[in-house]
């Protein structure tokens, strides 16, 4: 989701609206240095939010099918405003683990570099999860996640109007500011609850609650004002059924709040099955989400056995419209799971040789 953002970025004013990754005007900025407002930090968030377990809740850690699975993603967003904002995220986990039947573990690791101060926010997770099956279709899942996260800034490329000579911009003038700080690191804790419904193989049903943020770490570049990163409570649901022999629908949502601000997910996407047989899978998915109040986005997905990839793109319907015209961003998901498989059944046999 995009995202432990910090007060330097500006994402939406006023209560009730969505945590839009990367709303970013230079002149905020300008605003914000020059007269130390503060704003409250966000979190990460992405719009693929259903192929990244990881950023989701902890009580994703081993929650799938199979042995071991690992996911990647990475996302570019208003290159038509300032420069790209980029985030890269790559995470593991494995189910069962040690033979112990419903242990998981996990790590979940994410680099998100915004704009032109170059606001850089590194953060590593480490997890586990307990799955207690109750049946065959239904199982209980909660996970806590321990997280590190180091935020840092360059300064010098930033405009200050103290910076303005009467005439134009001039660079060689001090900008009358004085920072105590260009980085900050924090320790946090994060932990999650879903419960699974899993009736028969194409029939699925999740949701679950995750809460971050639960120790609302200190965030803020100046010291004489603190900036806690506030709690974000966040729930999803999601489901899977089948329409026809070839055919399944996945309705899922998401919804979130930290601080003053929400995000509402709510979209679908059709599966076409091209295969499913001899343990081999290969089907073919396309959909449609919208963020409520910022964007609608449009999703295209593909199955190939134990890998699946997922491409989606932004078309921004928030106040930055008139800058943006519509162009919002793009992401990549790409997600592989380990599995031990039966064997192929044999067609023929061929016989021993008669002497």
């Amino acid at each position: 989701m995009k995202r432990g953002m910090l007060p330097v970025e500006v994402r939406g004013g006023q209560p009730g609206e969505p945590l839009v990754r990367h709303s970013f005007f230079p002149i905020a900025l300008l605003v914000l240095f020059t007269s130390s407002l503060q704003l409250s930090a966000q979190d990460i968030h992405f719009s693929q939010f259903f192929n990244a377990p990881y950023a989701q809740s902890p009580a994703n850690i081993g929650n799938f099918d199979g042995d071991y699975h690992m996911g990647a993603i990475y996302r570019q967003q208003w290159r038509s405003v300032t420069v790209p904002y980029n985030t890269f995220g790559i995470g593991g986990d494995a189910a069962n683990l040690a033979g112990v039947h419903g242990l998981g573990l996990g790590a979940w690791i994410y680099n998100d570099k915004a704009g032109t101060s170059q606001l850089n926010t590194f953060h590593a997770d480490i997890g586990a999860s307990w799955t207690q099956h109750f049946s065959a279709e239904h199982a209980l899942t909660i996970g806590m996640q321990a997280g590190f996260s180091n935020v840092s800034i360059d300064y010098n490329g930033l405009r200050f109007d103290a910076q303005y000579n009467g005439f134009s911009y001039d660079q060689s003038l001090g900008n009358a500011e004085q920072f105590t700080r260009s980085a900050r690191s924090r320790m946090d804790l994060h932990a999650g609850v879903g419960y699974r419904y899993t009736p028969e193989k194409r029939r699925l049903f999740s949701a679950g609650l995750a809460l971050f943020n639960l120790t609302t770490p200190d965030v803020s570049l100046f010291d004489e004002s603190p900036s806690p990163l506030d709690l974000r409570t966040l729930f999803h649901a999601g489901a899977q059924f089948p329409v026809s022999e070839k055919l399944d629908v996945l309705p899922k949502l998401q919804w979130q709040a930290q601080g003053k601000f929400r995000e509402f997910d709510i979209g679908g996407a059709v599966r076409y099955i091209l295969l499913d047989r001899w343990g081999l899978t290969r089907a073919v998915q396309g959909g449609l989400f919208m963020r409520a109040k910022d964007a609608g986005y449009v999703y295209a997905g593909l199955e190939h056995d134990d890998w699946t990839f997922g491409l989606s793109y932004d078309i921004n319907m928030s106040r930055l419209e008139p800058a943006s015209r519509n162009r919002g961003g793009f992401e990549f998901t790409a997600i592989r799971v380990f599995r031990k498989r039966p064997p192929v059944p044999v067609r023929y046999k061929a016989c021993p040789d008669q002497m």
